[in-house]
């Protein structure tokens, strides 16, 4: 499961209805359907087709940093909407994979299907993490410091973590085949 940061233009009125949304619009912008792109190879030869006169680097940095979001946005991943107005972060399941459509004004729109989970995140639920929160050049990025991950992971229903219920039960397993192993050493002596 990756963890996301996707930073979304919203109003305070926007924000305040952001969870009854099913969708949420990623920031594939100036790029038509991506839907049959299956690879960076692929992604190079769209972005290749829309500016012929580009540089060939200019097209390798640009395909490469919308593969990196694309072709790693799976079903199942998490993303968390800074509500900048409310202070928190608003925590979004993707549910769905990668969807395309055009919008009322004829705009490209890149989108995925999402299902909200309850809890939002406050900034000090991230400690000295809180760089997350704020706007970055960056519209949509993945969240690789660990305990960031954690802060988040934490938010999300137990049924989510697969683990969570099991992990006490599987350590008490663990220390009581120890003491059996020690109080059979023990007694075997």
């Amino acid at each position: 499961m990756t963890i996301w940061i996707l930073q979304q233009a919203l109003t305070p009125d926007e924000e305040a209805h952001l969870k009854e949304r099913t969708h949420l619009t990623l920031p594939f912008d100036d790029v038509p359907d991506l839907s049959r792109v299956s690879s960076q190879a692929g992604c190079r030869q769209l972005l290749q087709a829309l500016h012929p006169d580009a540089p060939p680097e200019t097209i390798a940095r640009k395909s490469e940093q919308l593969w990196k979001l694309y072709g790693a946005l799976q079903v199942e991943d998490i993303i968390a909407v800074p509500l900048n107005s409310r202070k928190e972060m608003a925590l979004a399941e993707v549910t769905k994979r990668y969807q395309y459509d055009v919008g009322a004004s004829g705009t490209d729109v890149h989108q995925v299907v999402v299902k909200w989970h309850d809890k939002g995140m406050t900034p000090g639920a991230f400690g000295k993490h809180n760089d997350l929160f704020n706007e970055s050049a960056e519209k949509m990025r993945e969240v690789t410091n660990a305990e960031a991950r954690i802060a988040i992971r934490d938010r999300l229903p137990h049924p989510y973590n697969r683990f969570a219920k099991w992990k006490w039960l599987l350590i008490l397993f663990f220390l009581m085949g120890l003491i059996s192993r020690f109080g059979h050493q023990l007694t075997s002596r």
